[in-house]
């Protein structure tokens, strides 16, 4: 096990609720965990870092701004759709073939996914079930449904920053 993995393992709670405190979500704070958790296991090899569990925390905070931007963007978006819906405006084309283009290659990317990691992924996200309570009705693991949100979530970010 490599240090950074140790250092994330040991510091998980910890993380968490540092995540918590900056997103102000537990649901995103998973999310940003489990995106941290990828990130580390992408880069590990390469990162030779003298502190691991502040280079943790810092991919962490670093994957929560990114998440904020991302969502203050798409709140932009959304306001400026609903500003111009509300004044009988057509939104502008490139915008609208740009969203097309996008959700077009989510679901393709979805789709490319396993049965299983879509449905929890509706069930998580759309039920707003927590992991405990899919892991339950699906007689699974938590970590199980962990591991098939991180699949979504990841493909799920690699679409949208393509798209960026």
């Amino acid at each position: 096990m490599s240090k950074l993995t140790a250092a994330f393992l040991t510091h998980y709670p910890d993380l968490i609720r540092y995540l918590r405190r900056r997103t102000h979500c537990s649901e995103l704070a998973q999310d940003c965990a489990h995106d941290t958790w990828l990130r580390l296991l992408e880069k590990g090899k390469q990162v030779t870092a003298d502190n691991h569990r502040a280079y943790v925390f810092r991919v962490a905070a670093n994957i929560a701004a990114d998440w904020y931007r991302r969502q203050t963007r798409e709140q932009a978006a959304f306001d400026g759709y609903a500003l111009s819906v509300a004044h009988h405006h057509a939104p502008d084309t490139y915008e609208e073939v740009l969203a097309k283009e996008t959700l077009q290659r989510l679901e393709q990317a979805l789709m490319a996914q396993s049965q299983r990691s879509v449905r929890i992924f509706m069930m998580h996200r759309c039920e707003e079930m927590s992991y405990a309570q899919i892991a339950q009705k699906l007689s699974v693991s938590e970590s199980t449904v962990e591991k098939h949100m991180m699949r979504i979530l990841l493909v799920a970010h690699q679409v949208f920053n393509s798209a960026a």
